[in-house]
C-alpha cells in the first residue's frame, strides 16, 4: 500500500509524480487501484479532472468520491484529538494550523480532558512561545510571518510597487514616449518616438501610432507654455503631466491601460 499527497493534482505532489513516471521509487500498473480518498476543494476542479483523466488510462480501477462516499475528512475530530492526548500525554498542548476559533475550541477540548490551562498556548501567527526546561510561556514577541517573495537572486525585495507595475504591463503592456525639446523656443523638435511592448502591433496600427504622435507633441508643447513657466522649470513634472494626460488619451481611444514612460531629452 501506498499513501501518497496529491489529490488536488499538485504538480510536484507524489501522485502528480507517479503519473508522469517521475518518482524514483513508484510505478502505477494497470492491475493497481488507486483510491482518491480526498473531496474536491473548490477551485481545484481542472486540475482534479486532469489527475483523474490520466490515471484512467494507467489503471483499471479509479475510486473516488463521484463513484462512492469515501472521504472523511483532513483533519482530526474531537475524539481523534482526546485520542491522541490520551496516548501521547504531552506536557504542553499548543493548536495550530486553523483559524482562532477552532485554536480556542481545541484548547476548550484539551481543558475538558484533563490539561491544565497554563499547559494550553493558544498563538497568533507569528508568536513566539518560550521554554526553559521547566515551563512554558507566550511572549507578546512576534515576528513578521507575511508573505515573502522570491524573486531570482533576490529574497523579500519585491514591493507592492514592483508588483503592480509588472500586472500593469503584463495585463496592458508598455508605451515608451522619447520626446526632443528644444529648451530656448519650448518646441518639440521632430516626431516623438514611440516604443510599445505588448500593447498594440504597430504595423496594423498606424493611424492610432499618428495620433498618439500628434497628441504627445500638441500636449509637450502646452505644458511647456502653459503650465511650466522657465522662472520655475521643473522637467519631473513635465514627464508626470505627460505621463498621466498619455494615460487618459491611450485610455480614451483603446480602453487600455498600459504603462507609460515618457522620456524628455533636453536640446
Amino acid at each position: 500500500m501506498v499513501i501518497a499527497t496529491g489529490a488536488q493534482g499538485e504538480g510536484n505532489a507524489v501522485l502528480s509524480r507517479i503519473i508522469t513516471g517521475s518518482h524514483k521509487n513508484v510505478r502505477l500498473k494497470k492491475s493497481d487501484t488507486v483510491i482518491l480518498s480526498s473531496s474536491i476543494i473548490p477551485g481545484n476542479e481542472a486540475t482534479i479532472q486532469k489527475l483523474k483523466d490520466e490515471l484512467y488510462r494507467q489503471s483499471d480501477n479509479v475510486i473516488h468520491g463521484e463513484l462512492m462516499d469515501i472521504h472523511v475528512s483532513g483533519h482530526g475530530n474531537r475524539e481523534d484529538i482526546k485520542f491522541i492526548l490520551d496516548t501521547v500525554k504531552p506536557d504542553y498542548f499548543i493548536p495550530v494550523y486553523a483559524y482562532h476559533y477552532m485554536l480556542r475550541e481545541a484548547a476548550k477540548l484539551a481543558r475538558d480532558s484533563g490539561f491544565k490551562p497554563e499547559k494550553i498556548l493558544v498563538l497568533d501567527n507569528g508568536q513566539i512561545a518560550e521554554f526553559d526546561g521547566r515551563s512554558g510561556h507566550a511572549t507578546d514577541t512576534k515576528v513578521d510571518t507575511s508573505a515573502v517573495f522570491v524573486d531570482g537572486l533576490g529574497v523579500g525585495d519585491v514591493g507592492n510597487v514592483v508588483l503592480k507595475d509588472r500586472q500593469v504591463m503584463a495585463s496592458d503592456g508598455m508605451v515608451v514616449v522619447v520626446v526632443q525639446v528644444n529648451t530656448k523656443t519650448r518646441k518639440v523638435m521632430g516626431n516623438p518616438d514611440i516604443i510599445t511592448r505588448g500593447f498594440i502591433h504597430i504595423k496594423t496600427s498606424e493611424k492610432l501610432m499618428h495620433d498618439i504622435r500628434n497628441y504627445v507633441k500638441k500636449t509637450t508643447e502646452s505644458i511647456l507654455q502653459k503650465k511650466m513657466p522657465k522662472k520655475n522649470e521643473d522637467w519631473g513634472d513635465l514627464r508626470a503631466k505627460l505621463r498621466d494626460d498619455l494615460g487618459k488619451f491611450l485610455f480614451k481611444e483603446t480602453e487600455r491601460e498600459p504603462m507609460v514612460l515618457p522620456v524628455v531629452l533636453k536640446v
